[in-house]
C-alpha cells in the first residue's frame, strides 16, 4: 500500500479561479521578500495579499491533511508555497522534492486548479502509480528520501495550473507568511513531554 493520497474537491471552484486569474492577470505585483531568493525554483504567482491569503487558506488545510494522513501529532508548517503553469510540450522529469538545497522538506501537496488539458499526469514509478489530475483535487505524499520520486508527463494540449506546497516540521525553515496570527513555530518533537512522565 502506497502513501500517496488523492483528495477530490480540495479547493473550491471559486478559489481555484482566483488563483488562475492571479497567475494570468495579477491584481497587484510586489517584490518578494529577500528570503525567497534563497529558495530553489520560482513561482507563477505574484506576491500580493490576495494570493497570500488564498495560499494560507489551503496551506493550513494541507498541513492538517498531512497530520491526519501520517498520524503526526505535532505541528506541520509551510516551507514554501508556489504556483506553476504548464504549457504544451512541457513536462516534469523524475525528481525528489526534498533535494539540495532543501533536504528538510518532509511532505508535498499539489492542488490542481483546472483540468482543461491533455497529458500532465503525475506518476510515481516506485509505487507503479499515476494520476490524471481532476480539477479542484489535490495529491498528498511524503517528500523525504527517494521513496516518492515522481514526474509529470508531457502536456499535449491546453494549459495546466497548479498550486503547490512543501511542508516541514522544522521551525527554522518556516515561511513567516504562513504562520497563523500569534503562532510561534517550535519543533514539536523536542517539546513533546509524554515520554518524560512515563
Amino acid at each position: 500500500m502506497h502513501r500517496i493520497h488523492i483528495e477530490d474537491n480540495f479547493i473550491t471552484e471559486e478559489d481555484a479561479a482566483i488563483l488562475i486569474e492571479e497567475q494570468s492577470n495579477p491584481s497587484e505585483v510586489n517584490p518578494y521578500p529577500e528570503y525567497y531568493s534563497k529558495r530553489y525554483g520560482g513561482t507563477a504567482f505574484p506576491y500580493n495579499s490576495r494570493v497570500i491569503s488564498m495560499l494560507n487558506k489551503y496551506g493550513h488545510k494541507s498541513n492538517e491533511m498531512h497530520k491526519k494522513l501520517n498520524g503526526f501529532v505535532n505541528d506541520i508548517y509551510i516551507f514554501k508555497a508556489f504556483g506553476s503553469v504548464w504549457t504544451p510540450g512541457t513536462k516534469g522529469d523524475l525528481h525528489i522534492d526534498a533535494q539540495d538545497p532543501e533536504p528538510f522538506i518532509e511532505w508535498s501537496t499539489i492542488i490542481y486548479l483546472d483540468d482543461d488539458y491533455t497529458g500532465g499526469k503525475i506518476y510515481f514509478p516506485n509505487q507503479n502509480f499515476e494520476y490524471a489530475p481532476k480539477k479542484f483535487s489535490a495529491v498528498f505524499f511524503p517528500s523525504a528520501g527517494s521513496e516518492h520520486i515522481h514526474g509529470v508527463t508531457t502536456i499535449q494540449s491546453g494549459v495546466r495550473h497548479t498550486a503547490l506546497y512543501m511542508h516541514t516540521s522544522l521551525p527554522e525553515h518556516v515561511d513567516p507568511d504562513f504562520l497563523k496570527p500569534g503562532q510561534r513555530a517550535v519543533w514539536g518533537a523536542t517539546a513533546y513531554n509524554r515520554w518524560k512522565n512515563d
